[in-house]
């Protein structure tokens, strides 16, 4: 979903992303204008850690906290810039939580929070999962800060697991949140054993195959041995955990996949609304979203904090099918799988590093390593990033 922007809002931006503006300022018609900052915002009343989670009846849970507020206005619609423009206001509240109801669940959903009607104290939030039923680890990557003191938007950028079992109620949820393509990262033999990505229409499906080592087909051989003791002695002493290492650091060492990655932000940088997904939304997409939200600035605990969240949005399907396992006898101790259906922070700390290593810095990855140009990265944030 293309945003549209005026000239002298994408002059700011990239004054200020692509020539070092110190954080804080934004540079238009050549004269540096300071942004508000919280210091400079005494008087005003300022919210942060807000949160949205949608509860099963389709109302949406919206928390915070704040300073000095005595009314915060919710404005809520389906386009994530700038919701108290292009929606409707939902609730006015002195407490630090509401909860919305009579929502249409089939769209997505965006929130702006005003304090006591202060321009510079409000925040855009939305729910981080999706909402799909049939992608349980579907998430906005969008709401994180950077370390220049700007907000990664929502509705940009989506990361999910693969989608070959969406339902119509699923499809129709990724059309309303505006994807414009879908960048399917698995294998060939992935595809192939599970099916392709469902996709609604008018969506363009990117085949961009990232190999994952090689871990997809060994899990499947090894489970399909029915043989406990040599699933025990493949997937135990640390071999598990080493397979999905040696595969994150595949990710920065090897040319061809370095190149699909390079493609995904590409499209993006162009303006594109892009899902990307592999098999789990954890491994491929874990690191695929390290690059793009590393590239925007936000911070290596922010980044590692998102990758692990696949282990939350996974859990409950992850449990499901090792119970199915050991029910149709393949694995008499399915627990085994545990490091590789789950993700570690040392798995994306062996991507860091392989960068570290080959590289010297991300800046030298993101340029050398993936081939971006200054402007391809500048688009990037552009896109990306909301004062």
């Amino acid at each position: 979903m293309k945003l549209r922007r005026t000239r002298v809002a994408t002059c700011a931006m990239v004054a200020t992303l692509t020539l070092g503006t110190a954080a804080g300022t934004l540079a238009v018609s050549g004269t540096a204008v300071a942004a508000p900052s919280p210091s400079a915002q005494s008087s005003w009343s300022v919210l942060s850690g807000a949160a949205a989670e949608v509860a099963a009846d389709g109302s949406v849970k919206l928390s915070w906290t704040t300073s000095k507020t005595r009314e915060v206005r919710v404005y809520a619609s389906t386009n994530p810039s700038l919701p108290a423009l292009t929606g409707r206001q939902v609730a006015v509240t002195k407490a630090t939580s509401v909860t919305v109801t009579g929502l249409d669940p089939a769209q997505r959903w965006y929130f702006q929070l005003v304090p006591d009607r202060n321009p510079f104290g409000g925040v855009v939030v939305a729910s981080r999962g999706v909402g799909l039923e049939k992608a349980a680890n579907a998430r906005d990557i969008g709401g994180y800060k950077t370390a220049q003191g700007f907000t990664v938007k929502f509705g940009q950028v989506y990361r999910s697991d693969a989608l070959m079992k969406l339902t119509d109620a699923d499809l129709n949820k990724l059309k309303n949140a505006g994807v414009d393509k879908i960048a399917d990262l698995r294998t060939d033999f992935e595809v192939g054993l599970n099916g392709a990505d469902k996709v609604p229409a008018g969506v363009d499906l990117l085949r961009l195959p990232i190999s994952d080592g090689g871990m997809y087909q060994k899990l499947n051989e090894v489970i399909g041995s029915h043989d406990p003791v040599l699933q025990e002695e493949a997937l135990t002493g640390g071999k598990a955990e080493q397979l999905l290492i040696d595969a994150n650091r595949s990710f920065v060492n090897d040319a061809a996949q370095r190149a699909q990655f390079a493609a995904v932000i590409k499209q993006i940088a162009n303006g594109e609304t892009v899902l990307y997904n592999c098999t789990s939304g954890k491994d491929r997409t874990g690191w695929m979203t390290a690059i793009i939200l590393t590239a925007v600035g936000v911070d290596r605990a922010t980044v590692t904090q998102d990758y692990l969240l696949s282990n939350v949005y996974l859990k409950a399907a992850n449990e499901r099918t090792k119970a199915g396992l050991k029910a149709a006898g393949l694995m008499q101790n399915p627990d085994l799988l545990d490091p590789l259906l789950g993700v570690q922070k040392a798995y994306l700390d062996a991507a860091f590093d392989e960068v570290q290593k080959e590289y010297g810095s991300f800046d030298r990855y993101l340029r050398a390593g993936l081939g971006l140009d200054g402007l391809t990265l500048a688009k990037l944030r552009l896109q990306l990033l909301a004062v």
